[in-house]
């Protein structure tokens, strides 16, 4: 008896072992999966399989109703925190409620699951970023492109009064783009704070230099080739080509770019000229010629050194040709 019965057993438990790889080579005869999300919301006290996974492949008629109906394990406490499962306690789980179909189910590196509320999926977290970007990257001169998103894979709601919402970038440019989402009531208060980042091309015609440019020397739009470029390539903001007169505050190399820090205004007056320095008062009118001691733009006092008496006085710069010294009141 004792050696009838431990056979039985034997028997019992290889029949047990081999049913799941039987069912599961039937399945995968059947050119379908089930797969297990890696974020789910669930409503009852159990967990059903049709909250957290979906079929993959082409099921028979009603097979997956039937499948997505079956109870697993229980719910999450309501009002927690999402329960996170890691692959290989999904898996123990999965084997232990439906060891038919855990041969065939594809499962994620880790599942979150809460009870209640509402799921935001990574597509739909994307489409929001995106759409808040593209507007404010409407700014930026050229062709636009938007990759490499780097943001929350899901995002859970505690409730439908709840939103998902994308905050303006404070600064736009071209290249890594930080963003910042928050999950908000509907009385404004800030529930949850998330952030992610995003990467932006932003090809236009940027202005180079068409020879090689010394400092001080005067820009000249002959001497201005533009080059398709990436922004996002670039070491600072390029000269937008308005503006000026202009002259250089650094040497550029031949069909270098041509950056706004490179340039500074043309003074009205330049270090080293000969100018008039004309002393106006009530009753007299004196002039005498002059060097300027430094640059000076219309409307601000410099030094200049009276080439006669070799002495230095400050004046305010009136034109090209002239600085003025105003009589004392």
């Amino acid at each position: 008896m004792k050696s009838g019965g431990l056979t039985l057993v034997i028997i019992l438990t290889l029949f047990f072992q081999v049913l799941p790889v039987r069912a599961a080579e039937k399945y995968a005869e059947a050119g379908w999966r089930i797969r297990f999300l890696e974020a789910a919301v669930t409503r009852g006290d159990r967990v059903r399989l049709g909250e957290v996974a979906a079929p993959l492949g082409e099921m028979p008629a009603g097979q997956w109703e039937e499948f997505a109906a079956r109870e697993l394990w229980p719910s999450p406490p309501e009002k927690s925190r999402p329960l996170n499962m890691t692959r290989p306690k999904l898996q123990e789980a999965v084997m232990r409620t439906m060891p038919d179909l855990a041969p065939y189910c594809l499962f994620p590196g880790s599942m979150q699951m809460q009870r209640g509320g509402a799921l935001i999926g990574k597509d739909e977290v994307r489409k929001l970023v995106e759409r808040e970007v593209r507007v404010i990257a409407a700014g930026l001169p050229g062709e636009v492109t938007i990759k490499d998103f780097r943001l929350p894979q899901h995002v859970f709601l505690e409730h439908p009064g709840q939103e998902l919402v994308v905050e303006s970038p404070r600064r736009m440019e071209a290249g890594r783009l930080s963003v910042r989402l928050f999950v908000r009531e509907s009385d404004g208060q800030i529930r949850q704070k998330l952030t992610g980042t995003v990467f932006i091309d932003c090809f236009a015609d940027i202005p180079c230099a068409a020879r090689g440019m010394n400092r001080d020397d005067l820009l000249d739009h002959n001497q201005i080739i533009y080059k398709r470029m990436n922004l996002a390539g670039l070491r600072g903001n390029p000269w937008d080509g308005r503006g000026g007169p202009w002259r250089l505050v650094r040497p550029i190399p031949v069909e270098q770019v041509i950056y706004s820090m490179d340039l500074a205004p043309v003074p009205t007056i330049r270090k080293g000229e000969v100018v008039t320095l004309l002393y106006e008062g009530k009753s007299v009118r004196l002039s005498a010629q002059a060097e300027a001691m430094s640059d000076g733009m219309a409307g601000e006092s410099i030094s200049v050194r009276n080439l006669q008496s070799r002495k230095e006085v400050f004046g305010m710069v009136r034109d090209a040709k002239t600085v003025r010294i105003a009589a004392r009141p």
